[in-house]
């Protein structure tokens, strides 16, 4: 069994630190969250709902039943038994179904904020869904961003994700002061203790960080990367299913909804393009930023060159030149898009890509000739490969 005791908080200089201890297979450790003291007043010590989402797939990895020594929220104990435990099982044949046993339930709305907030990393992303909410007003205006240390900036933690992390939060405050937002940072160790790969776990990862702050955010906002039609049950690629996981870990006093939806990766991005703000700040690149690179983006991985022709065709790269190494890209745009249209198996973001790239009339033989070329090559490398197993 999972035992996790109630959560304590202490102090260090300007921070913050709640934390619980656990047991599991008679083995202790402590889970914590670092964060800045003054967010102290919103935090939420009266229920152990953000440790119990942050430990849940310790419990369904290793099959232990979860027993909190504290008090969880009745709404989420509830979607918990009836939906998610078993819907994520579907997805990992891996993962065992367990009993959650907390101390009691609470039905209590500890909401003061009356605010919203949503997840800011400069991306596609957490742009779309800051610019969608423009015209709202509370509680569904964003006036809080976060930022969290749970396994983006690398899977397992460490001293080298904490860098990271604190390396990418400078690009992340620099646009929050420019749109008069403040941001909310956590850093913890949840990391270190699930040692899962990230792309499997990161919604969950997230929410607990949020749940936290349920007195802060009467609402929040999770910036899934697909689209309404792309649902489905996917163990590579947990954000799949994510209409079905974020608003299942609502709460009695905060609601947790998946946006942009409504739109495409190419929508996202043409609507991001239309304000200036973003064009010295976004950041799509999946190596670590470094300062001592003149641009925030590598432009060579393919996160980065799927971002670089997708403003390319909207005619909106060049507005971009200070994050994109621009004339880099340009020598190679050819090779890329022979590249994506020679893949064997494409993600659904390629697809929706290569719709975009036949819409706007670029394959040429240029094109042609490199998409022949990297079919030649991956069936070499795979002969290759296959000769020295």
């Amino acid at each position: 069994m999972l035992i996790i005791e109630e959560p304590r908080l202490e102090k260090n200089n300007d921070k913050a630190i709640i934390s619980v201890q656990f047991e599991l297979e008679n083995q202790r450790n402590e889970l914590w969250y670092s964060f800045p003291e003054k967010f102290e007043k919103f935090l939420v010590t009266e229920q152990a709902d953000a440790f119990l989402i942050g430990l849940l797939f310790l419990g369904l990895k290793t099959g232990n039943d979860i027993k909190l020594n504290a008090p969880i929220s009745s709404k989420l104990y509830y979607s918990l038994r009836h939906y998610l435990i078993d819907a994520l099982c579907l997805v990992n044949k891996n993962y065992k179904k367990i009993r959650i046993i907390p101390s009691s339930l609470s039905l209590t709305d500890l909401n003061v904020g009356n605010t919203a907030g949503t997840g800011l990393s400069c991306g596609i992303d957490s742009l779309s869904t800051f610019y969608d909410h423009n015209d709202e007003v509370a509680p569904f205006k964003i006036d809080y961003f976060t930022f969290f240390n749970v396994g983006s900036h690398g899977d397992h933690g460490g001293n080298n994700a904490r860098l990271v992390f604190k390396d990418r939060y400078k690009n992340v405050e620099a646009f929050a002061k420019k749109v008069n937002r403040e941001v909310l940072t956590v850093d913890s160790n949840l990391s270190e203790i699930l040692e899962m790969k990230f792309q499997e776990t990161y919604n969950l990862r997230t929410i607990s960080c949020a749940l936290l702050f349920q007195k802060l955010f009467k609402n929040y906002y999770y910036s899934s990367g697909t689209r309404f039609d792309h649902y489905g049950f996917n163990n590579n690629e947990i954000a799949d299913l994510d209409m079905l996981i974020i608003p299942n870990l609502s709460t009695e006093s905060t609601s947790f909804f998946v946006s942009a939806l409504k739109y495409s990766r190419v929508e996202r991005t043409e609507l991001i393009s239309n304000f200036p703000d973003t064009y010295n700040h976004l950041d799509v690149c999946t190596h670590p930023y470094s300062m001592n690179r003149e641009e925030i983006n590598c432009s060579k991985c393919y996160k980065c060159q799927r971002t670089m022709l997708t403003l390319d065709l909207l005619g909106k790269l060049d507005l971009y030149s200070k994050v994109f190494n621009v004339q880099k890209f340009r020598k190679n745009r050819n090779n890329y898009i022979g590249w994506l249209l020679s893949k064997k198996k494409k993600l659904t973001l390629d697809r929706e890509l290569i719709n975009f790239i036949e819409e706007t009339g670029e394959i040429n033989w240029q094109v042609e000739f490199f998409k022949v070329k990297n079919i030649i090559y991956r069936k070499k490398t795979k002969l290759f490969q296959s000769l020295f197993k």
